[in-house]
């Protein structure tokens, strides 16, 4: 059976328009200061900034997670109140169960405004999910009417999974998701011709061409990232400091004080980080340029074969962790990777992102990051299930979605059924080998520790990289790693590793939680060891959540091992439950030797995971 450790996210995304209905006021018995517009001629160069904030588990906390993200950056904006009248906020909330700060109500969509004398509360909008177009709109016309400034800035605060999904997780209604289709409609109907200096997306995964395309007509530069975000997000206060101090400077330098407030900030010590100003100006040839690229890659795929584009994508930067690939990979990396099939095609694409990318950084865990990702589907078979439609229909690159379409579908057609191949790493001097059919289409391979739980059933107690595939001469090769399995508490783990620059590595171990399960997050730099947290597994249609959860002293861990059942071909993921234990100090993450039987896992150009046949 084709074996799925990695996990799928399912999500539902229905997109529908906001009835438009007249304002009301606010509820008497929630008295706030009112807001005070000041409608005085304005002052030269004003600035008004819109801050769409959608509280989302972020800030209610969820199922007993930590909440309060939004309250903690709104403490952040009002540490650095604007010294006069040409600079103020205008923020949108609705979206969650509880706000952790007093005067917002979760029963209503509201407007609320942050000026020199602090935080006022203001009216009600219209009802209706903050993935509406219609509710998007309705909040921009009201700022633009009430709240007018030479220039605007807007940014969006909340979850983000790249594309196709987009922005946000309503917890209170439908739909949850803004795909990026009805965020231009938002933002056309909203706007009315005005043009933002920037728009900001204080979520994950949003800096991708396809944002950035759909964002183009409405502002000047686009400030997002790659990666996910930790739960802190972005550093509001310097942000403050620079409108406040000068409601003229220019889009470009409010992305470098957002982007290096980011990564000054002390909230976010050990993460992994990316941040990128991109000049929506020049997203055009951009786009060309991936139309060029794309029809290079399908020629390939059409002339070559299916496998081939496949290990050009397989090895491409992806984001999302490891173990939780949303398949947005790196735009400029996977040109570096086409090169050798489409020379012209990709230079083309990497000058154009030159020129597009302002301002790029990231932290050593996220190596080949060059400021824009695209969606390539591969891993996520949730997402391009679920989704692949609605992405299609988009307005995006046509010879892209051409190769998307085509080069998912072979990927479908490709899904295994069987998990134990009837083939066995056999022992040499130096360790093991197989030799593997050229059919197979086998792009890498891993070392696997395995160990009988009754006839016919076997865990896998590990997972090492330490294997290696050699195309040229089909066979596999590898040993037991020399300093042992990766541990916990002295317990094999099974875990999936993503390599990052500097020596330093991030491990995504299974387990549960007090019962809950999760990945245990953590890196490995100069064999130091240390633990992120506990990222909680997407279900019920979440997208994964930009936090790590605290595991604290009380907390119950338990090890999960994947299953191998060989009288049950096809079945689904299942996992054995391994030792658990009370945490009363910090994980102890090693490398220890460990007993059982060693074979390879394989992945194909299908992202089929095959276990050899450790019977």
């Amino acid at each position: 059976m084709k074996r799925r450790f990695k996990r799928i996210y399912i999500f539902s995304l229905i997109l529908c328009l906001l009835a438009s209905c007249a304002a009301e006021t606010f509820p008497p018995e929630r008295p706030p200061r009112p807001v005070n517009f000041e409608r005085e001629e304005k002052a030269p160069e004003t600035f008004t900034l819109f801050w769409y904030v959608n509280g989302s588990d972020l800030e209610s906390g969820g199922a007993n997670d930590a909440g309060g993200a939004f309250s903690d950056n709104l403490a952040e904006m009002l540490s650095a109140l604007p010294p006069d009248n040409r600079f103020r906020v205008l923020m949108f909330t609705g979206g969650t169960r509880e706000w952790k700060t007093e005067g917002f109500s979760a029963a209503h969509n509201q407007v609320h405004l942050v000026t020199r004398e602090g935080l006022s509360h203001g009216e009600i909008l219209p009802e209706g999910s903050i993935a509406e177009p219609g509710v998007l709109a309705e909040f921009l016309r009201y700022g633009v009417q009430n709240a007018p400034a030479d220039r605007y800035g807007l940014i969006f605060w909340d979850h983000g999974s790249g594309v196709p999904i987009g922005f946000g997780y309503d917890e209170l209604r439908e739909p949850r998701y803004m795909d990026m289709t009805a965020l231009a409609q938002g933002l056309e109907a909203g706007l009315q011709g005005e043009k933002l200096a920037f728009i900001g997306f204080d979520a994950c995964l949003m800096a991708t061409a396809e944002v950035a395309a759909a964002c183009a007509p409405f502002a000047d530069v686009l400030i997002a990232s790659e990666e996910l975000e930790p739960f802190g997000g972005w550093d509001y206060a310097p942000l403050m400091r620079a409108l406040g101090e000068n409601p003229a400077i220019d889009a470009e330098e409010i992305g470098r004080v957002i982007v290096n407030g980011y990564f000054s900030s002390r909230k976010h010590p050990g993460e992994t980080l990316t941040l990128s100003v991109i000049d929506l100006g020049k997203i055009g040839p951009v786009i060309e340029a991936v139309d060029a690229l794309a029809e290079g890659l399908h020629s390939l795929l059409e002339e070559e074969g299916f496998s081939k584009v496949s290990r050009v994508r397989s090895r491409t930067k992806y984001y999302g962790g490891a173990n939780q690939s949303v398949d947005m990979v790196d735009l400029v990396h996977l040109a570096q990777r086409m090169k050798a099939y489409a020379p012209e095609e990709a230079e083309r694409l990497i000058e154009a992102m030159r020129a597009c990318v302002l301002m790029n950084r990231h932290t050593a865990g996220a190596p080949d990051s060059n400021g824009l990702s695209v969606y390539f589907p591969y891993e996520n078979e949730g997402v391009f299930k679920n989704h692949l439609d609605l992405y299609l229909q988009s307005d995006f690159s046509q010879p892209y979605l051409a190769l998307v379409r085509d080069f998912t579908a072979q990927l479908e057609r490709g899904d295994a059924s069987l998990y134990m191949v009837g083939l066995k790493a056999n022992k040499t001097k130096n360790g093991y080998t197989a030799a593997i059919p050229s059919e197979w289409h086998v792009l890498e391979a891993r070392g696997v520790l395995a160990k009988p739980r009754g006839y016919g059933v076997w865990k896998l107690l590990g997972m090492d990289y330490g294997a290696a595939y050699d195309e040229a001469s089909g066979r596999v090769r590898g040993a037991p790693p020399k300093d042992g399995w990766l541990t916990v508490n002295q317990n094999p783990a099974f875990a999936y590793r993503e390599d990052g620059a500097d020596g330093m590595a991030l491990y995504s171990v299974l387990a549960e939680l007090d019962g809950r399960k999760v990945s245990l997050a953590a890196s490995c730099q100069d064999g130091v060891f240390t633990l992120l947290g506990a990222v909680p597994e997407a279900k019920d249609g979440r997208i994964p959540r930009p936090i790590y959860l605290p595991v604290e002293a009380g907390d119950t861990i338990t090890l999960l091992y994947p299953k191998l059942d060989v009288r049950r071909p096809g079945h689904e993921e299942e996992y054995i439950r391994g030792p658990s234990f009370t945490v009363k100090a910090p994980p102890e993450f090693a490398f220890s030797p460990a007993d059982g039987v060693y074979g390879f896992m394989l992945v194909d150009c299908y992202n089929n995971e095959y276990v050899t046949d450790v019977r």
